[in-house]
């Protein structure tokens, strides 16, 4: 999950805020962080105690399963754009021409794009579970990019910029002087860590991992590989004896182990070494093209050190952009698979192992719909931009819709306490706001458009 969530916000974000504003804005990703791990254990606590994704769970309270279809397709479209494959073109671009890409090379681009999109489906083939190929592929990508970004942090980052961003991750309530994004700050919020409906993947990650009673539910299977996997068309909840509240007590152990001890300081990790590239290499830059944010960081410290480090930069911005849409394309039509095969009723009398059918369905027209979006949006930091002020919204009312469905469809000793219940809504207090402050900014920017 860490590398799955390393992405385009630590890549794009992170040294862009950090290029034009300083460490200073760093907090910002601490706290992120920190309150979505309230949100990821809330998730978690679901699928432990019933093998059900989260998502299910919402479409189980009032007002009914129509309403919350409508709802949560209109707050996931800022997950529905494509812009990690349109980021990843720029630096395999930037490869092929010897220098950034400039508008003059837009169709190559945008055709670079095309293909990493269609690529990313691959993987979610093979693999028997679709999580264990997603899983192998994640943990490579981890492995590479925090070697490489590391060792050119010890070996190349100066003593003034570790202090500059380490002392920026807890600068709580600080923000740059004068002019500036507030679009761009609530995008580096959505992004650092999981963000938006893409929190709600952790209750898959509990149950697909087999933990609490997600082992007795089971998983999607891949198209290969996956004859033997079966996935329920319900879930699956235990009695309150003292044997089982005993368990109960050792799974909540073991998510928050997972969460406080791995993802958290994982998600910091992956959100800081870049950002001490940034800062390092193109500190004071003020107007950055939608083509060069993903490759900025390559052109500068291959001025510096050699041409060797601008092609292994790039390759490690392909690294962390590319294989994170593969993530974004498994998650998206992971919640809405889950959805429809426990909430249609003319499913239920299908074999478990064909749930995998409904997950290939919905990947065959979010490909044709990629297509489209990656035509529609030619310029890749107005995508994600615009994507993660969306995401915002989504993650702050789920927040507030999972403490709901934890008081109300769990049995009261299994419920959360009030730290959990605060942290929930401190989430949704975050995002929210945020997000609200830069639509209010970026509204006569968007008339202006719309007109």
């Amino acid at each position: 999950m860490v590398g799955s969530n390393i992405g385009g916000g630590e890549w794009l974000f992170g040294p862009l805020v950090t290029a034009q504003y300083g460490g200073r804005v760093m907090w910002l990703a601490t706290l992120a962080i920190l309150l979505q791990v309230f949100y990821n254990l809330a998730v978690m606590r679901y699928a432990l105690y019933c093998g059900e994704t989260i998502f299910v769970g919402f479409f189980r309270t009032w007002p009914g399963p129509g309403f919350w279809t409508v709802f949560y397709l209109l707050f996931d479209v800022g997950g529905m754009w494509p812009y990690l494959s349109s980021n990843a073109a720029v630096p395999l671009a930037a490869v092929i021409l010897g220098r950034l890409p400039n508008s003059g090379d837009a169709a190559l681009v945008r055709t670079l794009g095309y293909c990493i999109f269609l690529a990313a489906f691959i993987p979610l083939i093979f693999g028997g579970k679709i999580y264990n190929a997603i899983e192998r592929l994640m943990i490579a990508k981890l492995v590479l990019i925090l070697s490489f970004l590391g060792f050119v942090v010890v070996a190349f980052v100066h003593a003034p910029t570790w202090w500059e961003i380490g002392s920026g991750l807890f600068k709580f309530g600080s923000l740059p002087p004068g002019d500036f994004s507030w679009a761009t700050l609530a995008a580096f919020a959505a992004v650092a860590g999981a963000g938006g409906l893409t929190n709600s993947a952790f209750s898959n990650y509990a149950r697909d991992k087999g933990w609490g009673m997600g082992s007795e539910v089971g998983a999607i299977p891949s198209a290969v590989g996956g004859l033997t996997i079966q996935l329920s068309h319900t879930g699956k909840v235990f009695p309150l004896d003292p044997d089982n509240t005993a368990r109960w007590k050792g799974w909540l152990r073991h998510i928050e182990r997972d969460q406080i001890r791995l993802w958290m300081p994982g998600c910091i990790l992956g959100m800081a070494l870049p950002a001490m590239f940034s800062y390092e290499f193109v500190h004071g830059v003020k107007n950055v093209d939608g083509n060069a944010v993903a490759a900025m960081s390559a052109q500068a410290i291959g001025a510096q050190h050699g041409m060797i480090f601008w092609y292994l930069t790039l390759l490690c911005g392909f690294l962390i952009m590319a294989p994170t849409q593969v993530g974004q394309l498994d998650g998206l039509c992971r919640r809405w698979t889950d959805v429809i095969w426990m909430g249609v009723g003319r499913l239920r009398g299908l074999d478990g192992n064909k749930a995998k059918w409904v997950y290939y369905g919905m990947l065959a027209v979010y490909c044709v719909w990629g297509l489209v979006a990656l035509r529609l949006t030619p310029n890749p930091l107005v995508l994600a931009i615009a994507s993660g002020v969306m995401m915002n919204f989504a993650l702050a009312i789920s927040a507030i819709h999972t403490l709901v469905v934890l008081h109300t469809l769990l049995p009261k000793p299994l419920r959360p306490g009030w730290l959990l219940s605060v942290g929930l809504v401190g989430c949704a207090v975050l995002y929210f706001s945020i997000s609200a402050v830069a639509f209010a900014n970026e509204l006569p920017r968007l008339r202006a458009w719309l007109g």
